[in-house]
């Protein structure tokens, strides 16, 4: 199925941007944040700019559903590894881990619980860390503009993109024997880094303060990375005697 959706998807993107530039000036295209509600509205008319603006954001709304859970669930890891304070790491609402249904759940439910909950359980999300996301995306959104936000996270997000699909060629060559769930052609992650440093570049030359800033934001975590590290494999025994927690503050705290 994927060997088919993705080229799909590619094929959409692609036929949609020439569309773009067949049927509008490239001077609509330049200034204009809403380049498919003026292609319906110079080939369909009012009724089109207002459909493809309704497609867009159901487009949008569908990323950004996607990346809400996908970035809660890299904070709750965090959390549970010990990066985050235990709060982060928790899945459900409160003290429980999750209102678990299962067998449990009645033979007839309500119409509420069967909106709501799955034979998994109901509220079954890292709550405490979309909530932490969420709180963070707010206040850069009001302390800075949209556009800023938009630089930041996409220099930011592509660069470690590009590092964990690097990794994965450093580790063919490495470790070619290595038993891998997943095996993808080496000729993928290539294409991936190439097109990475693609959009890099772009952000780069257009913003490049703000990139510079990015980087350098990042780059001042590695420190703190390695000495956590160092701390943590000299206190292995300490940790495994406390439990969970926010381990690292709490050894800094008293030390």
């Amino acid at each position: 199925m994927i060997h088919t959706s993705l080229p799909l998807v590619i094929l959409s993107y692609v036929l949609a941007n020439l569309s773009y530039y067949f049927v509008l000036p490239v001077s609509v295209i330049n200034s204009s944040n809403t380049v498919a509600v003026a292609f319906g509205q110079q080939v369909f008319g009012r009724v089109g700019a207002i459909i493809l603006a309704l497609a867009v954001c159901g487009s949008s709304f569908g990323a950004l559903n996607a990346a809400t859970f996908t970035s809660g669930r890299l904070v709750y890891a965090a959390g549970k590894e010990g990066y985050l304070p235990e709060l982060f790491g928790r899945i459900g609402i409160g003290g429980h881990n999750v209102v678990r249904l299962g067998s449990r759940r009645p033979s007839n439910p309500n119409r509420f619980v069967r909106l709501i909950a799955d034979d998994v359980g109901m509220f079954y999300t890292p709550v405490n860390a979309m909530v932490l996301n969420m709180i963070l995306t707010a206040v850069y959104v009001v302390i800075g503009e949209f556009s800023t936000l938009l630089t930041f996270y996409g220099v930011a997000g592509y660069l470690f993109y590009f590092f964990t699909v690097l990794g994965v060629i450093v580790l063919r060559v490495k470790e070619p024997d290595l038993e891998r769930p997943y095996r993808t052609w080496i000729t993928t992650p290539i294409i991936f880094c190439c097109v990475s440093i693609f959009l890099l570049s772009r952000a780069a030359f257009a913003q490049p303060g703000q990139a510079i800033i990015v980087v350098a934001f990042v780059v001042a975590g590695i420190p703190v990375y390695f000495l956590w590290v160092r701390r943590r494999k000299s206190g292995r025994g300490i940790r495994e005697k406390t439990g969970g927690g926010w381990k690292f503050w709490k050894r800094w705290g008293r030390s």
